[in-house]
């Protein structure tokens, strides 16, 4: 019989998932990056800076006119990347690069043929400043006149993402006869990002694109499993959400840290995926993207995978489509609600940890807060149990269209102006309203089910 156990973890914004796992597996969670932008122009030879130009330890310190000049010459640099990006000119992005032959060289040259393979709607860098110098044998290796600089970019995919998503390098920038040329990105916090993958490939679906270098035959399974996914989720949430998914598939462990600005280790080790995007206050999220961990993600059964990306796919719909956070139990049984929807499995087998500790009185609050959801603190598996419960009781009770309309009232209607309310404030306010009993009663209800449903049969 396929064992079920449900564990995830936290990454910043909270969205983590619960899933079906195979001896030994795992499971899933969510991210939040912003940016900035500068406009592109057509390529012009860099500028050249005089003498002395260094933020590194060097023996001379640049003049306000020298710091001009070397700014404009980085500019200079962007605007010809951000050109060769628009026109597909892999000889314009390479002509930035130091020596193209070089370690880093090569790397610039993966990451401009994966950008190609995007179709990218937009691409561009914001206003550089001045990053920390480095020092030390570093800068002997890089040279006195060597500086450094973080740039800021924003990115869309075409017909994906209706807002630009950002990211952020530092370049190491050196002078060489022909101009300044970038040496390096690893003397600060370069982001690493989908394109920086080696062996990138793009599989399009009906209503998904799977962007990485994970196995082409796992890419398509992802591929139909999310094509299904977003009509068993669209039969439960709705329509009004954009209905366009990204899948970003790493193909190892470490790819897959970096992809989501976090270190490997045990925390991630139970993350089967986790929904990442950028999100304003008040405002819809504009292109948000699954990102699966290849571990944890791979030691699923099947309905374990279709119960994650299923689960990660409601975030979507949900960050979507409307404007306010709700309780986490809220966000996450609703998830887990629509990941588990048709696949039949009893209840009491996907929650047999939570109803042990039930039966011996140790199940702590009823509706989980988002400190349970907190991996280094306690066994979030038995709160993603509570979560999914605690939405299907309510189905039981009141039925799926009106816990929806719950969910929603809550979460706000993007067409509609609303001033941003406490989750728990505003959960409280809309239990009596949408199902005719205090958020307590239900309280009361749920825990006299869970105690039912921890009852050994007979």
């Amino acid at each position: 019989m396929t064992r079920v156990r449900r564990v995830a973890s936290i990454a910043c914004c909270l969205v983590l998932i619960l899933g079906l796992t195979g001896p030994g597996g795992q499971l899933s969670g969510d991210l939040d990056p912003r940016g900035g932008s500068l406009s592109a122009r057509q390529p012009t030879k860099a500028a050249q800076p005089g003498r002395g130009l260094s933020n590194q330890a060097a023996s001379s310190v640049p003049t306000m006119g020298e710091d001009s000049a070397r700014m404009t010459a980085v500019r200079d640099l962007l605007s010809d990347r951000m050109a060769a990006v628009r026109t597909g000119r892999k000889s314009g992005w390479m002509a930035t690069v130091d020596i193209p032959g070089s370690a880093f060289g090569r790397r610039q040259s993966v990451a401009f043929d994966n950008l190609i393979k995007l179709r990218l709607g937009a691409f561009s860098y914001g206003a550089p400043r001045l990053a920390p110098a480095v020092g030390g044998a570093r800068a002997r290796h890089a040279g006195l006149h060597a500086w450094v600089v973080t740039v800021p970019g924003t990115y869309s995919l075409a017909g994906f993402d209706r807002a630009p998503r950002s990211f952020e390098a530092t370049y190491t920038l050196v002078q060489r006869p022909g101009g300044w040329r970038i040496v390096d990105d690893s003397d600060g916090a370069t982001t690493p990002q989908m394109w920086d993958l080696p062996g990138l490939r793009v599989l399009r679906g009906l209503s998904v694109i799977v962007i990485g270098n994970a196995p082409e035959a796992r890419m398509r399974d992802y591929s139909a499993i999310a094509d299904s996914a977003v009509r068993r989720l669209t039969g439960v949430w709705g329509t009004d959400w954009s209905s366009r998914v990204v899948i970003v598939t790493p193909s190892t462990a470490r790819e897959y840290a970096a992809l989501v600005s976090r270190a490997a280790g045990s925390t991630l080790d139970q993350v089967a995926a986790v929904t990442q995007g950028v999100i304003s206050p008040g405002r819809r999220a504009q292109g948000d993207q699954v990102i699966v961990n290849p571990n944890a993600f791979t030691a699923l059964q099947g309905d374990g995978r279709r119960v994650v990306i299923t689960h990660e796919l409601t975030h979507v719909a949900v960050r979507s489509s409307t404007t306010r956070p709700v309780p986490i139990w809220l966000s996450e049984g609703m998830a887990d609600y629509v990941g588990y929807s048709g696949l039949d499995l009893p209840r009491e087998q996907v929650a047999s940890a939570l109803l042990s500790l039930v039966r011996q009185g140790k199940s702590g609050e009823v509706l989980p807060a988002e400190v349970d959801f907190d991996p280094s603190r306690f066994t979030i598996a038995l709160s993603y149990s509570k979560a999914w419960l605690a939405v299907s009781r309510l189905v039981d009770l009141y039925g799926q269209a009106r816990v929806v309309a719950f969910y929603r009232a809550i979460a706000g209607d993007p067409r509609v102006g609303q001033a941003q309310t406490n989750p728990e404030v505003a959960a409280g306010q809309a239990f009596s309203q949408s199902f005719g009993v205090t958020q307590a009663q239900f309280v009361d209800d749920f825990r006299r089910y869970l105690e039912a449903l921890a009852r050994p049969a007979g």
